[in-house]
């Protein structure tokens, strides 16, 4: 596979950037996924998506927030990395964390962060070897269920 173009994505990749959330969220119905990333693209300037095209289909994508933490300060926060199963392992997942890590030294940010699902070993296994260290854990309490 020859290196992939990697950019900021515009409108018209929003609809297969979503059909690739359904990859990392299997049990949220696609019309709710389309409904929170336009919610999230009205409501959150801070907020970008950056896509990975292999031989010109968006093969991957990564959004990010930039955002200001007492502990850390200006920071961003990798969210919602998903590679199509067909190509992973083709080294998609890390030239978008690479953007990504150049796009927030150029935002003035001091760390990257991101989140993992605890059954997700295989992107452990990336973050790990891209650097990433564990410094805590990420509890929730949900109120019902976050499929609607």
């Amino acid at each position: 596979m020859s290196a992939p173009e990697i950019r900021k994505l515009v409108p018209s990749d929003h609809s297969a950037a979503i059909a690739l959330f359904g990859h990392l969220n299997p049990g949220i119905p696609a019309e709710v996924l389309k409904e929170r990333f336009e919610t999230i693209l009205a409501e959150h300037p801070h907020y970008h998506i950056f896509g990975a095209f292999a031989e010109g289909e968006l093969a991957a994508v990564a959004s990010a927030w930039i955002a200001t933490k007492i502990w850390c300060g200006r920071y961003l926060e990798i969210d919602n990395l998903v590679v199509d199963p067909g190509v992973r392992s083709s080294g998609l997942g890390t030239a978008l964390i690479r953007h990504l890590e150049e796009f927030a030294r150029e935002e003035g940010c001091l760390l990257v962060v991101l989140d993992s699902y605890t059954s997700n070993h295989a992107s452990h296994r990336l973050y790990h070897r891209l650097g990433f260290e564990i410094w805590g854990f990420h509890f929730v309490k949900p109120f019902g269920p976050l499929d609607r």
